[in-house]
């Protein structure tokens, strides 16, 4: 059950990890290369809320593997952890869906400064989640055994 348990923390935090980066590294480009404005407007108010939703998916299933991990070995560092982290990662997932409709009102309402604002609140918030996620997957590839 640990390799199953650890095999899902693994694959959802990677899947998300790898997500944020495809998007930041492959789509967002693509969209601002090939799109007008309007179109570009349209699709990422279509993509945003699916992109965090997807998040907090793979959030739920890590707390699901970590509670799993927890019910056949008991608390241990590297578990309180991927838990604090996973906790953090779905909040701040949860956070960045929330503003994705007030973002989208400041530009609808043409309120450049608070749009601004907004957006980079929200790229920092998926910078720090990348940054949860790619410690989770440190701690799991560090981890030998789960029992400390």
């Amino acid at each position: 059950m640990e390799a199953l348990s650890s095999a899902l923390i693994t694959l959802a935090t990677a899947t998300w990890v790898g997500a944020i980066l495809f998007q930041s590294a492959v789509v967002a480009p693509a969209v601002f290369a090939e799109l007008d404005g309007d179109s570009a407007r349209r699709f990422l108010r279509a993509l945003f809320p699916r992109f965090y939703r997807l998040g907090l998916v793979c959030g739920a299933l890590m707390a699901a593997g970590i509670v799993t991990l927890v019910g056949g070995t008991g608390w241990s560092r590297p578990l309180v952890l991927l838990a604090l982290a996973t906790s953090a990662m779905v909040l701040l997932q949860a956070l960045s869906l929330w503003m994705v409709p007030h973002i989208n009102a400041a530009r609808d309402a043409d309120a450049a400064a608070r749009f601004g604002r907004l957006h980079r609140l929200t790229v920092l918030l998926t910078v720090v989640v990348l940054l949860f996620g790619l410690c989770i997957l440190g701690v799991i590839g560090a981890s030998t055994t789960w029992v400390a």
